[in-house]
């Protein structure tokens, strides 16, 4: 596998911090696999508009497949734990962290950033257009993010060349190998050990064809049989894979303020598949 190895970057540029200096709570919103920092800051002025601070961290194609010792991963989980550990210490105990994922690479990065062992815990999580069920196999899936990222042609072509050579070599290896992270520690994310039970927000489409929502409402009815008080907005009609924003841009916006107030207070959902759905669309992210 290691003949794979890809070129490290000697730049680092995978993290944006925004949103109010001294706010009192802090969003840490991690990229789906291939995101670019430009697509999901998008996402992160809906936590400005209603005074979180946030760090929007970017999941390229090498950070979501191959594994953290070749790439960045995990020094950008180690600042951005750091980092929550700080504002825990300087907001004093009430400051509340939210973890909010984008699809299966987003949740790559929150489970990568609680491996850290700062001791960070996260007290509410949104989990938009994700995850997929529990599978051993998941670097076969580079070549299909590859091919639906909407990339110009050439680029298409890189990241095949580039991807496609360790997936195959990645995928038969699993056989035998546990898998090393970011693509490791995707099991965890299914055991109240690994995940521990918070409030949830769930945000999915009726007919995602990367993420079909038959396996986010199996997580759903798993979180909840782990103690998790569930919030949905969901399934949503004819909104495409980590679009929903964009679709359904003022359900989108009401439902993560709705679930902030919630973790910000500390409370818990009084129903605990609490769900929204809304056919209307409209466009604020575009």
């Amino acid at each position: 596998l290691r003949q794979c190895r890809p070129c490290a970057s000697k730049k680092m540029q995978h993290i944006k911090f925004g949103g109010p200096q001294m706010a009192m709570n802090f969003a840490v919103l991690c990229g789906w696999g291939g995101s670019k920092l430009k697509n999901v800051s998008k996402y992160a002025e809906l936590w400005h508009r209603i005074g979180w601070r946030t760090a929007t961290i970017e999941m390229t194609m090498d950070m979501t497949f191959y594994p953290a010792y070749w790439t960045k991963v995990r020094e950008v989980a180690r600042i951005i734990a750091n980092k929550c550990h700080a504002h825990r210490l300087s907001q004093g105990p009430t400051a509340k962290l939210v973890s909010h994922a984008f699809s299966n690479g987003g949740t790559f990065m929150q489970l990568s950033i609680l491996e850290e062992g700062t001791g960070v815990r996260f007290d509410g999580a949104v989990y938009d257009s994700a995850p997929s069920r529990q599978i051993r196999f998941l670097p076969a899936a580079a070549p299909l993010v590859i091919a639906s990222s909407n990339k110009p042609c050439d680029e298409l072509l890189r990241d095949i060349r580039r991807h496609v050579p360790y997936a195959l070599a990645a995928t038969v290896a699993s056989a035998f190998i546990d898998m090393p992270p970011p693509l490791g520690l995707f099991s965890k994310l299914f055991t109240p050990e690994g995940n521990a039970p918070r409030p949830e927000l769930f945000v999915y489409g009726e007919r995602d064809r990367m993420i079909p929502p038959s396996h986010v409402e199996s997580f759903v009815r798993l979180r909840k049989s782990h103690g998790c008080h569930v919030h949905v907005l969901g399934p949503l009609k004819d909104s495409p894979h980590c679009e929903h924003g964009r679709t359904y841009s003022m359900e989108y916006e009401h439902a993560i303020e709705r679930f902030a107030r919630v973790v910000a207070a500390g409370q818990q959902a009084s129903n605990a598949n609490d769900q929204i759905q809304r056919t209307k669309p409209a466009s604020l992210i575009p």
